[in-house]
């Protein structure tokens, strides 16, 4: 127990020397390190959750499990809820720590001009706090034990940033959703994350219409909207061949680039794709002897399989009339003339957008399990 608080009281200090003006006793901080928001019976519920110095046990014991407690608390507002929560604490909340806000769905789905008004106007928000929504109540996001990790909000938040790069999942920080937020015609999207028996899972990404939730994106979607946006470094794509069966691809690069321009009297948003891929698991690969002709087949299947989500994410965005992809912003760049003339009517105009899209892909590498089994 005492090698587990001089630990933590080391940390702490570090941060309030380098990330806070006011000096406090360590004994008078709760330190937040995640938060949930939910909308509860016409009133505004938080769950804060601190880092529980009380834990008991001594050395790599102390060290081990979760570490921290959550506290509820009710009002008006985000603040007076947050207030709340600090009287049951019985200590001041210190949020310069804090990784992670989650939104419950009622609270994002009617109540989103709540949430951005914190963010843009609460001394305890920061810029660089990841925001998601959860399927549900975001009280059982912060419930998880994330399978007995040390902080969960921690590792929600390495979960959101992984989902990100490999193609199932979002990550938002807040500066992010703010500079989306008050663009004139861009629109927020938010991952939305699942409680599941032991951990949080990514099931999706929310987009908006302004302060409309649009719509969900399924998995499909999700990897379509993200590879428009240029956010995938790495993932893995599944397709099926008659002659091979199921086929495991790894993409280990990728690179999109987006245009947007203004012809017969349509936006059209133009997307060009090209990834480099490993040819992972082949189903009948060990009956088959795989020849060139065989990996330019499953090549244009995964090129397929990339403009089909890339287009069903693109289809959703316009029948929801959300901008998340930026076209607005893209067509600025690209023609500022006909964004001059379309930015104030823009929804009327992306309403009647169209994507054009081109994908290349090339195998770098082979693995030996494409052999099969």
């Amino acid at each position: 127990m005492k090698t587990f608080k001089i630990l933590i009281a080391v940390f702490l200090i570090a941060l309030l020397f380098t990330g806070c003006s006011e000096r406090n006793d360590l004994s008078e901080l709760s330190i937040v390190e995640g938060m949930g928001i939910d909308y509860v019976d016409d009133e505004i519920s938080v769950t804060v959750q601190t880092l529980n110095l009380s834990k008991e046990g001594s050395g790599a014991e102390a060290l081990s499990g979760n570490v921290t407690m959550n506290t509820e608390g009710k009002g008006s507002n985000i603040s007076s809820a947050i207030e709340n929560a600090t009287e049951k604490l019985s200590k001041k909340i210190f949020f310069g720590q804090n990784r992670l806000i989650v939104f419950g769905m009622r609270m994002a789905e009617s109540y989103i001009d709540k949430n951005i008004d914190y963010l843009l106007r609460s001394s305890d928000s920061r810029s660089d706090v990841k925001i998601c929504i959860a399927d549900g109540e975001a009280s059982k996001v912060m419930e998880s034990k994330e399978n007995n990790s040390l902080v969960p909000s921690e590792s929600i938040t390495s979960l959101l940033s992984m989902g990100e790069k490999s193609g199932f999942g979002a990550s938002v920080t807040t500066n992010e959703l703010l500079n989306m937020y008050l663009d004139k015609t861009s629109d927020i999207y938010l991952p939305v994350v699942k409680a599941e028996k032991e951990s949080v899972s990514v099931s999706g990404i929310a987009v908006y219409n302004k302060q409309r939730l649009a719509a969900v994106l399924d998995e499909n979607e999700t990897f379509g909207l993200l590879m428009l946006r240029n956010k995938i470094n790495t993932g893995f794509l599944e397709v099926k061949n008659s002659e091979l069966g199921e086929i495991g691809v790894d993409i280990i690069k990728s690179k999109t680039k987006t245009s947007a321009s203004y012809e017969n009297g349509r936006v059209v948003f133009r997307a060009k794709i090209k990834a480099d891929l490993m040819l992972d698991a082949v189903e009948k690969g060990h009956i088959t002897t795989l020849t060139n002709k065989h990996l330019q087949d499953i090549q244009k299947l995964v090129e397929n399989e990339m403009i089909e989500y890339c287009s069903r994410a693109f289809t959703e965005c316009v029948k929801g009339e959300s901008d998340c992809l930026r076209v607005g912003e893209s067509l600025a760049m690209c023609s500022p003339k006909a964004y001059d003339i379309l930015s104030d009517n823009w929804k009327e105009a992306f309403s009647d957008a169209v994507l054009e899209i081109e994908a290349k892909c090339r195998f770098k590498k082979i693995n030996e399990n494409s052999k099969g089994d």
